[in-house]
C-alpha cells in the first residue's frame, strides 16, 4: 500500500469532511516520480484500477458513511499492485483515522458515560475498548516507555489531533513499523508484526 501523509499536514485543521480530505490527497497525487514500497524502484507506478471500501467519519455532530474508491498503482518493475491510501484512511477500518481519535478524546475527557459515547459516534462499546487498547500499544510504540509513562492519554490525543506535525509522526510510525497507527488488523504483508 502506499500511504499518502502529506495531505493529512495540509487539510488536518481545516473544517473541510475526511470525504473531502480524501478526494484532495487522491487527486493531488502524482505517482510519475513515486517509489514502489515494494521493490524501491522509481518512476515504475502507473494506475491500475480502484476498489471500493467504506469511509465512517464524524463531521459537524453527524456520522457519516461513504462508500469510497481508492486507487490502485502497479509496478512496472515487480509486478505488484499497491492501494494508495491517504493518511485519513486506516488500513482495513471502515473509520477515519479522526473519527477514531475523536471518539478517544471524547472516552478520556470522561464527560460522558461509554454507552452515550458510543450512541452520539453510532458504535458498539467494544469497539470503543478495541480502539483504546490498540491506541495505548502503539502510543507506546511511538513514545516508549518513559514517555509513554509520563505523558497522559488525553494530552497526548489532543498534541497529536492539533499537530502540524501530526503528518510527520504517523509517517515516522508506518515506516518504522510497516503498520498504520490505529490500524488493529495485520495480514501476512505486514513486515512485522505487532507487539
Amino acid at each position: 500500500m502506499i500511504r499518502l501523509f502529506e495531505a493529512l499536514r495540509k487539510s488536518i485543521f481545516d473544517d473541510s469532511s475526511d470525504f473531502d480530505k480524501f478526494q484532495y490527497a487522491t487527486k493531488s497525487f502524482k505517482h510519475y516520480d513515486k517509489r514502489c514500497p515494494a521493490c524501491r524502484a522509481s518512476g515504475k507506478l502507473s494506475p491500475y484500477g480502484s476498489y471500493f471500501r467504506g469511509l465512517v467519519y464524524y463531521h459537524k455532530g453527524t456520522v457519516f458513511d461513504f462508500r469510497i474508491s481508492p486507487i490502485r498503482f502497479k509496478c512496472a518493475s515487480c509486478g505488484k499492485s499497491h492501494a494508495l491510501l491517504p493518511g485519513i484512511l486506516v488500513p482495513y477500518s471502515p473509520y477515519s483515522l479522526l473519527f477514531k481519535l475523536t471518539v478517544l478524546i471524547c472516552y478520556y475527557k470522561r464527560d460522558a458515560t461509554v454507552v452515550v459515547i458510543c450512541e452520539r459516534f453510532c458504535i458498539v462499546v467494544s469497539t470503543l475498548y478495541e480502539w483504546k487498547k490498540c491506541f495505548l500499544v502503539h502510543k507506546w510504540l511511538l513514545l516508549g516507555a518513559l514517555a509513554d509513562s509520563q505523558k497522559p492519554a488525553l494530552a497526548f490525543l489532543l498534541g497529536l489531533h492539533g499537530s502540524v506535525d501530526a503528518s510527520d509522526i504517523l509517517d515516522g510510525f508506518f515506516e518504522k513499523y510497516a503498520f498504520s497507527f490505529m490500524q488493529s488488523r495485520f495480514t501476512a504483508t505486514t513486515r512485522s508484526n505487532p507487539p
